[in-house]
Formats: C-alpha cells, structure tokens, sequence
C-alpha cells in the first residue's frame, strides 16, 4: 500500500468545534501510518480568555486543552497514527505554529476554521491562517466544521 503524501502533520489545537474537526482531518489524512502533532500555543497574558470566556492561567489553560483533547482522541479514535499533543507558549500563535512546523518537519499544516468570525466572511481565512499562508511554505489546509456555512 502506497505511504500518504502527508506522514508529519500539524494541527493547531485550541479546543474548539473547529480544532476538533481539524484533528480528524488531520488524522484521516495521515491513515495510519503518519504522525499528528496537535499544537496548543498558551498565551502567557494575565487575562487570557478561553472557551466560554473563563480567564485562566497558564496551568488552568493547559489543564483545560489536554483535557478537551484527551476527549476529542478518544472521540475520533488514532486510526492508527501516532498523535500527540505539543505545548507552545506565545502571544503569537501563527509564529509559534510555524516553528513548531519547522521544528518536526511538517509536510501539511490543518488549522480550522472559525465560521462564527465576521472577518472571514470576506476573506475567507482569519488571522492565524493569514499569517500562516503568508509565512511558511508548508501547505496549510483550512478546514471547516460540518455544520458552519461557508460565505
């Protein structure tokens, strides 16, 4: 059986609907035989909001991420890639995604996207992938949630 064209992938995980679907992607296209890196960039700020507009610190924000993350695997299951989760800790997400990329080698970066954004009715990307088209030569894949319309 042929290898998939994409063996080292890396998602960027911050928990949402969006980032979990960006994960089964992710792992769909490494098909068993890939690695998945879902990378959660902390933001060291003092009054980080998370989902649901908690503020959190930075323990709290990673506690939080594995957690949802750990419930996402189990969710979606590996298929049997190898997937794990990576920590970045930046007020920069899209650079911070980029060198983690860099980092492991990444063939394809999967980020998803925000639907509920209004900057992305025009444009189509938010800023963390705008950044990262513009940055990297890595292909980033941008994927959409089931149930969010595109414009």
């Amino acid at each position: 059986m042929p290898a998939a064209p994409f063996h080292r992938i890396l998602v960027g995980w911050d928990a949402s609907p969006a980032a979990r679907h960006a994960l089964t992607v992710a792992i769909t296209i490494a098909d068993g035989d890939g690695i998945v890196i879902a990378h959660a960039v902390l933001t060291p700020s003092p009054h980080t909001e998370t989902h649901g507009g908690q503020t959190r610190d930075l323990k709290s924000q990673r506690d939080w991420l594995q957690e949802q993350f750990d419930t996402a695997l189990l969710a979606t299951g590996t298929h049997g890639a190898r997937v794990r989760l990576e920590w970045g800790e930046s007020d920069t997400i899209p650079e911070d995604l980029h060198a983690c990329a860099h980092q492991h080698g990444c063939d394809l970066i999967v980020i998803g996207r925000h639907g509920g954004d209004s900057h992305l009715r025009t444009s189509g990307l938010g800023p963390v992938a705008t950044s990262l088209v513009q940055s990297t030569l890595t292909p980033v894949l941008l994927v959409s949630p089931p149930n969010i319309e595109t414009p």
